[in-house]
């Protein structure tokens, strides 16, 4: 995993939305979970969403992510080493917590199910969290049509494309599962002309090239429609729904999970 994100660490300056978040999607977390006032944990170091909240503290396991993405501490915030199934901050102690893609990142329903359990440890009694989303559509995408929209000029950047690709390789894959390397196998059979979808899109070949991050990892994502992953989240706290984040490539498959009124468990 560490291997992985730091590939992803050296080529950050390369991606953008729906990968990275754009404007939009910051203004969202802000209105949706009324931060202004806030101390704000985040699940990662995504420098976006650095400037959220009155103060912030960022949790995340790799030192090079750290040290390569994290705009900085300030007096005002910190990224600290931690693991976010045993976040380092006592119970019912956080305001509001935010997550951008962290659930397609953990695995599948076990490791969900484990996140979720340890947000709703952390959170106040009247503390919210939210999640920006990568779910895959009910009906999935024909692989043809989503080469022939790129083509096109119809996909907004390589990174759109690039979830789209990868949501047309998850098929009937248990719990909506996909290692990297087929991402990567997919984008290949898709796309076998490098060349000809840059000149066809515009997009550079080093941006395209950002997918081979994926060759020989042994990571694995998920892309879970909405709707699943809303009564998952339903085991852990009383108020959950959804909040779209904007009008940018993809926009419709990355809203944001809202979760408020955690459970507490029994003890």
């Amino acid at each position: 995993m560490t291997d992985h994100w730091n590939a992803i660490r050296k080529h950050w300056q390369l991606l953008g939305p729906p990968l990275r978040p754009p404007a939009e999607v910051v203004e969202t977390y802000d209105r949706e979970l009324d931060l202004a006032r806030s101390h704000v944990v985040m699940l990662g170091v995504t420098p976006e969403l650095a400037g959220l909240g009155a103060s912030m503290t960022a949790v995340d396991e790799s030192r090079d992510m750290i040290a390569g993405v994290w705009p900085g501490d300030t007096d005002t915030r910190k990224a600290i080493i931690g693991d976010w199934f045993g976040l380092p901050l006592p119970d019912a102690n956080v305001d509001a917590l935010i997550g951008d893609g962290c659930l397609s990142v953990i695995g599948g329903f076990d490791v969900r199910r484990a996140l979720f359990a340890a947000i709703a440890r952390v959170l106040k009694a009247d503390g919210r969290a939210g999640i920006r989303l990568y779910a895959c559509p009910e009906t999935r995408d024909d692989p043809r049509d989503v080469r022939a929209l790129a083509l096109a000029g119809g996909v907004s950047t390589f990174h759109d494309l690039k979830w789209r690709v990868a949501m047309t390789a998850i098929g009937g894959a248990p719990d909506y599962i996909i290692p990297v390397t087929g991402i990567l196998e997919q984008f290949d059979a898709m796309f076998p002309d490098r060349d000809e979808l840059s000149a066809r899109t515009g997009w550079e070949l080093p941006v395209i090239g950002t997918i081979d991050v994926y060759r020989n990892s042994s990571v694995i994502y998920s892309f879970t429609p909405t709707a699943v992953l809303v009564e998952e989240a339903r085991v852990f706290f009383d108020d959950v729904r959804v909040a779209s984040t904007g009008n940018y490539g993809l926009a419709e498959r990355c809203p944001l999970l809202v979760l408020r009124s955690p459970r507490k468990p029994m003890r």
